[in-house]
């Protein structure tokens, strides 16, 4: 994973619902640091990794599958 990275971030804390963000860093107190943009203007915001969902907003590759596996 490389930072920062664009995400979707869900938390129930600030009421974001697949709210589009940046992760900026995770840090070791437990907490992700994010911009998020609100009223028209960039913030930093810091929620804790435990109450915050985030999936990142580039779909992973597809990626065919191996046709001779053994079994």
């Amino acid at each position: 994973m490389e930072l920062p990275s664009k995400v979707l971030v869900y938390s129930q804390i600030l009421g974001l619902a697949g709210t589009p963000g940046t992760l900026i860093d995770i840090r070791s107190e437990g907490c992700y640091e994010l911009r998020l943009t609100s009223q028209g203007k960039l913030h930093s915001v810091l929620l804790p990794i435990s109450q915050t969902g985030l999936v990142f907003a580039e779909p992973e590759p597809d990626v065919e599958p191996e046709t001779d596996i053994e079994r």
